[in-house]
């Protein structure tokens, strides 16, 4: 009877209309639905060298003690090897993973994040995170990579990242577009397909979006692959010359020089969500540690990049509201004024081969200082005891 009036009550192209929304809102929710309780396709293998990373971690994930996620700033400029040789010259065995990951944002982080804990590794004890709170712009939305990691809260995460943010109304609309349809296609399950149609087009990449040469290469060095090595390199690196050398000179000297510009074009308002998440990662790895035999610490660390090219208001925020226990900041041009030195940089963003190195030690021995005042500190309250 209901679809009877309805029929004579309304015009037949908008009945058509609603019986359109009902049929695409059943779709999706019986797609979604399905993708949950099909765990065959939990790993796709067509996430590039993120499913390589995967992989050969899910495999080894009990050799590890310490791992490093970020983005690109992570990927390439930590050097598991090296980090390792430090620690243990200060009288201190580890063995660290880096599970940086390209271009990722904080939200995809944190679903990398669930995954690697829900492996339950039996040794880890620190987890590194490099956590970039103002990218959240899909350069391929319907690629398997994106599609993946879009989940509910995941997606509801970046929606939220990018009604806060300081962004025009346009990029917002085209934020809260392309995450709609990395979702979309999650819910119907078209990304756990795109072994056969889904591969991204590296001739659509924006420059500076790279691809490494070798994922043997990548899983040698533990999961460090340096700029120097990608694809492409050096015809970037002449781009980088020729193109933004200027700009990146200029924004340098004005952070030398104490000037605030930087701090004046964040994109994240005071309150900002990201600080929320950052807030929502560490309750993740405090509540595996309850879980665990090993307490597992969170320690934020900030790579060697002007402020001007990647807004960390929301860690520095974070851990002066003392959210982060620990965070090693790299970010002062003028107290590690090296790392920013064309020798050691590939562009603006990125250290080359020779600086990620550097980096890479004072990143350890930053951390074997932590590691002394710990055992400071516990030796003392023991001792009280």
């Amino acid at each position: 009877m209901s679809v009877y009036i309805l029929k004579k009550v309304l015009p037949k192209p908008v009945v058509m209309f609603f019986y359109s929304i009902i049929f695409i809102l059943a779709l999706i929710s019986s797609s979604g639905l399905i993708n949950t309780v099909l765990r065959s396709y939990e790993n796709p293998q067509n996430l590039g060298d993120i499913a390589v990373k995967l992989q050969y971690f899910t495999e080894h994930k009990d050799d590890y003690d310490a791992i490093f996620l970020g983005a690109s700033t992570t990927y390439q400029e930590v050097i598991p090897k090296v980090f390792d040789e430090s620690i243990s010259a200060n009288g201190k065995n580890i063995k660290s993973f880096n599970f940086g990951i390209m271009a990722a944002n904080v939200a995809e982080l944190d679903f990398y994040l669930q995954k690697i804990l829900a492996l339950n590794p039996a040794k880890l004890k620190w987890i590194f995170l490099d956590c970039l709170v103002n990218e959240f712009h899909e350069i391929a939305p319907t690629s398997a990579r994106n599609v993946y990691w879009h989940t509910l809260p995941q997606t509801i995460d970046n929606f939220q990242l990018i009604a806060n943010s300081n962004y025009s109304l346009k990029e917002k609309i085209g934020g809260f577009y392309a995450n709609s349809i990395s979702f979309i296609y999650r819910s119907l399950g078209i990304g756990y397909f795109s072994n056969f149609w889904q591969q991204i087009d590296e001739k659509q990449l924006p420059d500076g979006i790279q691809k490494i040469a070798s994922t043997d290469k990548m899983l040698e060095e533990s999961g460090y692959y340096a700029m120097d090595w990608m694809q492409n390199s050096e015809a970037w690196k002449k781009t980088f010359q020729t193109k933004y050398l200027q700009n990146y000179q200029k924004r340098l000297e004005q952070a030398k020089l104490g000037d605030s510009e930087q701090n004046n074009t964040s994109t994240l308002p005071l309150n900002d969500y990201g600080i929320k998440i950052i807030q929502q990662i560490i309750s993740r790895i405090e509540d595996f540690g309850k879980t665990s035999k090993n307490k597992v610490d969170a320690i934020f660390f900030i790579p060697p990049i002007l402020e001007a090219d990647v807004d960390h208001s929301a860690i520095m925020k974070a851990y002066e509201l003392g959210y982060i226990p620990t965070l090693f900041a790299f970010n002062n041009p003028n107290t590690f004024a090296n790392f920013y030195e064309l020798d050691y940089r590939s562009d603006g963003r990125h250290l080359n081969h020779k600086g990620a190195k550097e980096f890479t030690l004072a990143l350890a021995e930053k951390f074997s200082q932590h590691l002394h005042k710990s055992q400071e500190v516990f030796s003392k309250t023991y001792s009280k005891a």
